[in-house]
């Protein structure tokens, strides 16, 4: 088999795929602009939780809370380019994360998916086998794998991200769409997030339990943790 000679790879996303994310990050959003004038201090969770279902990038919060920019739809946040206060913004958010995180505790309002406590047996066992690739920014993620003691394996964030362009420019830089040479499992709850590696991976699959919506080709955390393991089984056992 042509697979036999390729090195098996996984990759995952972290926000909607391994932990539930969203009140954490209300709460970082809600300390950035808490008293600052020009900014919203009435966003609500369901309201926050809607535009983030479409953030890939902190800097969008601005265009949610500034209020000089009016209010914007969040399907209309792939057509705008940031500017100079949606970095400043950007700024203030990982500083209010890095505050909120020298708590011990700050993991407690992050957590884990299921799927998580399905796979992390298998993360700390073939660490070499995974990756995460997100676009939250890599300390708050090492630090809430080290929290469920699972800081095993690479970690690919935001600013890989920001650095290369893109989640599938980063997975070009490390060889993974070199054909032949990787079977990629790639699993990502934003539908966005994986039309790019469409025909570029061999699986690219949707989690039907994070933020975006679901289809026929969604699958369960049961389905994907079945195609991983078996995976994993079938390539282990070849070696």
């Amino acid at each position: 088999m042509e697979h036999a000679l390729m090195e098996l790879q996984f990759l995952l996303d972290f926000d909607g795929v391994l932990f539930n994310s969203n009140y954490e990050a209300y709460t970082v959003a809600q300390k950035a602009a808490e008293g600052r004038p020009g900014f919203r201090q009435d966003v609500s969770f369901n309201e926050f939780e809607t535009f983030r279902s479409v953030v890939t990038d902190a800097w969008h919060y601005n265009r949610l809370y500034n209020i000089a920019r009016g209010t914007i739809l969040p399907s209309m946040l792939r057509e705008i380019e940031p500017e100079e206060d949606d970095w400043a913004f950007a700024s203030a958010f990982f500083a209010a994360r890095e505050e909120i995180t020298k708590d011990p505790d700050w993991p407690k309002v992050m957590p884990p998916y299921d799927f998580f406590f399905l796979i992390r047996p298998l993360l700390i066992a073939y660490p070499h086998r995974f990756a995460i690739l997100s676009t939250r920014n890599v300390a708050s993620i090492r630090q809430a794998l080290a929290f469920h003691d699972a800081d095993v394996i690479r970690v690919f964030g935001q600013e890989d991200i920001r650095r290369a362009g893109s989640k599938l420019a980063v997975a070009q830089e490390q060889n993974w769409l070199e054909r032949g040479r990787w079977l990629i499992v790639y699993v990502d709850d934003m539908n966005s997030h994986l039309e790019p590696f469409e025909g570029m991976v061999h699986l690219p699959l949707h989690a039907n339990w994070g933020y975006d919506h679901s289809d026929l080709s969604s699958l369960s955390h049961h389905q994907i943790f079945t195609i991983i393991s078996s995976l994993l089984t079938l390539t282990e056992k070849q070696n």
